[in-house]
């Protein structure tokens, strides 16, 4: 499924306590004012796409989700999802679409997992076999068999998260919103979701919008990266090409014996660090002389050599304090 964002603007009205006046006044008094969330988002996600939305708090992500869902209409500009507009056509599109949330509750709270399973399949009218079929994989796939039986209330998070995903993806959704699906979790609960998630891609290929704030979960998924600031989109590209702003540095970290004592070879940067065991150069990608490399290596008080290239962290990092 296709989704576009044609300059989308969307805004919130708010009450907040009044700047001026007595103490009392400004505790009781409310004026009203507006949060603009969004401010002219272009956006556009290929049929079949996986693309991570990221952003610090408070910069739009799950408003934007809300409305390719359908749940908010825009203050300005349009939404469409396979040139649908999603609110007015919410019905048909809840048939095809996912949407995991980590605050947002999918299956039945009191039921046992079970119950709201076959629920789901009910809602979707889904074929009793296919739907057993569907169940039983992502079932296994998860590692929750043993909480069929249990109510949704009492499933610890990560379990509950599992169980959300699968009654998310047993209709076999051609679109999956997901906002901040791992987010409290531990690496085990997220693995096994971004096990899945990568599964589901191959068999399936819906379209994948995924905010989180976990860098690790977009780079095992998606292969593009929006990232919004402010409700403003400051970066659109793939992966590769977001790594490339990094001009091609790297870093030589060497472990070695304490008090060693490496050379200052010319063309190398030498890294500040208050470690006594570990030294760090910086270099450019294709300035690194061999030779050294191969001192380092014949140097029996060196433990360890290693070149590393700027993590995706870091380049985002930088990408906010340039303000691009």
């Amino acid at each position: 499924m296709r989704v576009e964002l044609e300059s989308v603007h969307r805004g919130y009205r708010v009450r907040r306590p009044a700047e001026t006046g007595g103490r009392l006044t400004r505790l009781v008094r409310r004026v009203p004012g507006e949060v603009r969330a969004l401010r002219g988002i272009d956006l556009r996600v290929d049929a079949g796409e996986a693309v991570g939305y990221i952003g610090l708090n408070g910069a739009g992500k799950s408003t934007t989700m809300k409305l390719v869902a359908g749940i908010l209409t825009p203050t300005a500009g349009r939404v469409t999802v396979d040139g649908r507009d999603p609110h007015r056509h919410r019905r048909r599109l809840a048939a095809e679409l996912g949407y995991l949330a980590a605050q947002r509750a999918s299956l039945w709270w009191d039921l046992p997992v079970r119950d709201s399973y076959e629920l789901v399949r009910r809602v979707y009218a889904i074929e009793p076999a296919v739907f057993r079929r569907r169940r039983d994989h992502l079932v296994a796939r998860l590692d929750i068999g043993r909480h069929l039986a249990t109510p949704v209330r009492e499933l610890s998070l990560g379990n509950r998260t599992r169980a959300e995903l699968v009654g998310t993806l047993l209709h076999a959704p051609r679109l999956l919103l997901l906002d901040e699906p791992t987010i409290g979790l531990d690496i085990f609960a997220r693995e096994a979701i971004c096990d899945v998630l990568r599964a589901t891609r191959q068999d399936t290929a819906p379209t994948i919008l995924m905010a989180s704030h976990d860098l690790r979960d977009v780079e095992a998924i998606c292969d593009r990266i929006v990232m919004i600031d402010d409700g403003r989109l400051v970066y659109d590209g793939k992966l590769d090409e977001l790594r490339a702003l990094g001009g091609g540095h790297r870093r030589l970290v060497v472990h070695h014996a304490a008090g060693h004592r490496l050379p200052a070879p010319p063309g190398l940067e030498r890294v500040a660090g208050e470690a006594t065991t570990v030294t760090t150069y910086a270099f450019r990608q294709g300035e690194l002389p061999g030779e050294l490399l191969a001192t380092f290596f014949s140097d029996p008080r060196v433990d360890d050599v290693r070149i590393e290239a700027p993590s995706l962290e870091s380049l985002i990092k930088d990408l906010y304090l340039r303000g691009t």
